[in-house]
């Protein structure tokens, strides 16, 4: 763990001199990406939001195709800097978040990490580099810290690049109520990334059908409480724009090393290009006769919006697999995948937003697998993908269904209302684990946000939710109905 440190501090020294800042948009701002995702379908710019964090440089360098003009360009640069407030080289908060008691039904706008919380949040940015020290004091059931730094990083830009220290929350894919591979659900542990920075475009006639690519590569350590200590968790992704509208996303995810685990480079690269035939990780005629020398989680997603006068019809989908095989049909032994399609309009311009999304997290569609516990599971990596306790993944876990309808609006240009109708059937096999208890007892219920700009610099919002039953969450019972207030104030 000190070396890794060390890592830290030395990309610091290489690079700082020669950076240039960049900030980072959070699934907490999926509001105004909407009203920017509506706005562009106006201007006939294709803007790529299915992977957070986005960074401000990116979407205004969005692709103007068509007959959009440079003007349309300025304007949708003028509105990014309104939406998101970025002009100012200081900009600290003071917000507080209660709950009646832990709220576990999360989603991707919901930016709550704990039970009660006061959150200090300090960010400086100037041409040469980008800090923001987030300080969390918390009261947890589920962790012992009292202070944490979610949201906290240092980011640098060079050769169209972005170079990171932090912990950031990610969400891949256009999924809004569960991402199967990646959410914000598990707070984030610390790392390093390197992002693209404004996308890559090509000329080569073989490459430049892609369109705009971007891509994303992080290490994280994870915690040490867990059946093998500190291992890696590494993650890519690369996302593509090759037509209008449509959005191509590559995900994966590789837990690796730990305590007592090879963390060498050449244990990584034959991990990740699944090497056969080492020393760590034998096979014969396929088959591993060792250990693991990693849980891997990957796959694609794809969206497509649908303009519909002034407004947009999306469809998405998204399919993970987890660890490979050799078999004849597949490349990935098992299947996870989610559902999902959004309808986004103004009327008297103010948003309307209707999303409805099924997910589903057992394996039922792979022959030569049982159905169930299999999804988010490993041999060797025993604690399974989550982090802390709670799932890296979709936040329903594993052998699951969810499905979800959800209502928002925009009351006025400082207020908005969103309404969740939830439906989940957790562990329906009811054995092996699930955060959400081996019961496998359905439940449903309702969620409401009420959110208020009560003035320049105070916000307030409401949330409560309500469902069937006392629900089973890890060691205890929640209430039937959690209500939470969060307050922030920007200086």
């Amino acid at each position: 763990m000190f070396a890794f440190k060390n890592f830290y501090l030395l990309t610091i020294i290489l690079f700082s001199n020669y950076f240039l800042s960049t900030i980072w948009i959070e699934p907490k701002d999926e509001f105004k990406i909407k009203k920017l995702e509506l706005y562009t379908s106006k201007k006939n710019i294709n803007v790529r939001t299915t992977s957070y964090p986005l960074n401000l440089n990116s979407l205004k360098n969005s692709t103007i195709l068509g007959n959009s003009f440079l003007s349309d360009k300025i304007e949708l640069n003028l509105i990014i800097d309104k939406y998101f407030k970025k002009t100012k080289k200081f900009n600290s908060s003071f917000s507080l978040k209660t709950f009646s008691d832990d709220s576990m039904i999360k989603n991707l706008g919901d930016n709550w990490t704990s039970k009660n919380s006061i959150i200090l949040k300090n960010s400086y940015t100037n041409k040469n580099f980008s800090l923001n020290l987030n300080l969390h004091f918390i009261e947890d059931s589920y962790d012992e810290k009292n202070i944490i730094y979610n949201g906290s990083y240092i980011s640098f830009t060079k050769w169209n690049l972005i170079f990171g220290i932090g912990f950031i929350d990610r969400w891949w894919g256009p999924t809004h109520n569960n991402n199967l591979i990646l959410s914000n659900y598990a707070k984030p542990p610390v790392g390093l990334f390197i992002n693209s920075l404004k996308g890559f475009e090509f000329s080569n006639r073989f490459l430049a059908p892609l369109g705009k690519v971007d891509f994303s590569i992080f290490v994280n350590r994870l915690e040490k409480n867990r059946h093998i200590p500190n291992p890696f968790l590494v993650g890519t992704r690369v996302t593509l724009n090759p037509l209008n509208n449509l959005y191509l996303g590559f995900s994966r995810t590789v837990m690796i090393g730990g305590e007592g685990r090879s963390e060498s480079f050449n244990s990584f690269y034959k991990a990740f290009f699944e090497v056969t035939g080492n020393d760590e990780n034998p096979r014969v005629d396929g088959e591993y006769i060792g250990q693991n020398l990693s849980n891997q989680l990957g796959g694609y997603d794809i969206k497509y919006d649908i303009k519909v006068n002034e407004n947009i019809a999306s469809i998405y989908f998204q399919r993970i697999g987890e660890d490979s095989d050799t078999s004849s049909t597949s490349l990935i032994s098992s299947y996870i995948s989610t559902l999902g399609t959004e309808f986004k309009f103004f009327r008297n311009d103010l948003l309307n937003s209707i999303i409805l999304e099924f997910s589903k997290t057992s394996t039922e569609d792979h022959f030569a697998y049982e159905k169930y516990n299999i999804t988010y599971v490993h041999g060797t990596y025993r604690s399974g993908y989550k982090y802390k306790k709670l799932p890296i993944g979709a936040f329903i876990d594993a052998d699951s269904r969810y499905t979800q309808l959800s209502f928002l609006r925009e009351i006025d240009d400082n207020s908005h209302f969103k309404l969740d109708l939830f439906y989940a059937e957790p562990n329906v096999d009811q054995s092996g684990t699930n955060v959400w208890g081996s019961s496998g007892e359905p439940f449903y219920g309702l969620k409401t946000k009420y959110k208020t700009q009560i003035s320049e610099k105070f916000s307030m919002e409401l949330i409560l939710t309500m469902s069937d039953k006392k629900l089973q969450f890890l060691d205890k019972n929640l209430d039937k109905n959690i209500l939470g207030i969060i307050t922030e104030y920007n200086f």
